[in-house]
């Protein structure tokens, strides 16, 4: 059955305010591997919280990312005025497919090589030292979301771009403009503009006087039969790891933090040394990743889905809600809903993806925040921390605020 005949009352309604995304996904696993639902707007999809499930649509090759196999999207079923419909039909890396998307990504590699993500590890550690003692210059409670994960991540992006750090506030706040989903068509627009215009300034500049930086290294990569990156390419490279490079980073950093502060035991034993800080961010990556949805997969065929008995009309999307796949007890064991840093891995997390689309920015990533808990923990103990509401978007899985008090640690407390 194709999605546009299913009747409504049999959709799950996929919520970008919903309070608990994480008790949605225990919902949406509930009701099957592979369930129909409805996003706001109207718009009908699949979607699947089942980690195996997930990991088939991430990786098999019935499936496409470049939004022209939608089919209501072609039809004009689809509104056009639907919020993050921008952010799902950015052109570039993020959509392309096949050799297309190999092309891109071998001129994208070329420039954001492993070297140069080792070289940041300096800077990346002075950013947050910074950070740390700024920190203690605060009265009271902080919001660690703003005042660090969102520093952090943004200084490191501004000096990888070699863009001045006096921009990062503006652009952040236009780029989550474009993906947000309670943008209206106005606020997607002025973002995407705004960000756009930072962007292409920032081009212009490097082509003028190019620096040891990122923005430099695309713009004089080359591929097969001397590719490049045009300006529009280039505008959406950089923009995607605006969103890869930042948010997704941020929330990183905000879930970690968040999760020691709940499970006191596990904050003991990463101080003692039981577990590693890397253990604590592969856990907080599955536990509670950053990323709340995928959007979308297409079926380039009817396709069906091996041990579910459904087939996914050609031209029909999946969600993959990548939060939920995290606590997938089939994947993940019956301790699936419990923080364990260290645990025995049964199954990856698909916090960075599957695939061909494989997050290109996962080391640094890891590396950030890493460094990010070590530095803030070596010198702070986190005291009566609380989040606020959940931040209310089908990208993102994270709070809009984690409040806490910081007591500086004496060489009393690093011995207790």
């Amino acid at each position: 059955m194709r999605l546009s005949t299913m009747p409504l009352d049999g959709l799950f309604p996929l919520d970008p305010h919903a309070a608990d995304v994480l008790e949605e996904g225990r919902r949406l696993r509930e009701r099957g591997p592979l369930v129909p639902v409805i996003l706001n707007g109207g718009v009908r999809a699949w979607a699947t919280g089942h980690r195996d499930i997930a990991e088939a649509v991430l990786g098999g090759r019935q499936w496409r990312k470049d939004p022209y196999h939608w089919r209501a999207l072609a039809d004009g079923t689809v509104p056009q005025d639907w919020g993050i419909l921008e952010f799902i039909t950015l052109p570039g890396l993020l959509n392309e497919d096949g050799d297309r998307h190999r092309e891109l990504r071998n001129l994208v590699g070329k420039a954001f090589t492993p070297r140069r993500v080792e070289d940041l590890r300096p800077r990346v550690n002075a950013i947050a030292e910074q950070l740390v003692t700024d920190l203690g210059t605060v009265q009271g409670q902080v919001d660690l979301r703003h005042r660090f994960a969102f520093e952090l991540p943004m200084q490191i992006i501004c000096a990888l771009f070699g863009l001045d750090p006096s921009a990062g506030e503006s652009l952040a706040r236009d780029y989550t403009a474009i993906h947000d989903s309670r943008s209206t068509p106005a606020d997607v627009s002025a973002g995407k503009a705004g960000v756009a215009t930072v962007i292409s300034v920032l081009i212009a500049e490097k082509r003028a006087n190019p620096g040891n930086d990122l923005t430099t290294a695309l713009i004089s990569a080359t591929g097969s039969d001397n590719a490049v990156l045009d300006d529009a390419l280039l505008i959406a490279t950089l923009m995607l790891f605006l969103f890869a490079g930042h948010e997704t980073t941020q929330n990183l950093i905000t879930n970690a933090f968040k999760a020691l502060s709940e499970h006191p035991e596990q904050l003991q034993g990463l101080r003692s040394g039981v577990v590693s800080v890397g253990d604590v961010v592969e856990e907080t990556l599955r536990w509670s990743g950053p990323i709340n949805t995928i959007m979308f997969r297409y079926a380039v065929e009817d396709t069906e889905i091996p041990g579910t008995g459904i087939t996914v009309a050609g031209g029909d999307p999946v969600v993959i809600c990548v939060a939920a796949t995290g606590r997938d007890a089939t994947a993940h064991g019956p301790t699936a809903d419990v923080f364990v840093p260290g645990r025995d891995i049964l199954a990856q997390h698909l916090a960075f993806g599957h695939g061909a689309h494989y997050c290109i920015g996962a080391p640094l990533a890891r590396m950030t925040a890493q460094i990010a808990i070590t530095q803030l923990l070596d010198a702070y103990d986190i005291d009566r921390a609380f989040a606020a509401g959940p931040i209310g978007s089908y990208s993102s899985n994270s709070t809009t605020a984690l409040w806490a008090e910081l007591t500086p640690r004496t060489q009393a407390s690093v011995d207790a």
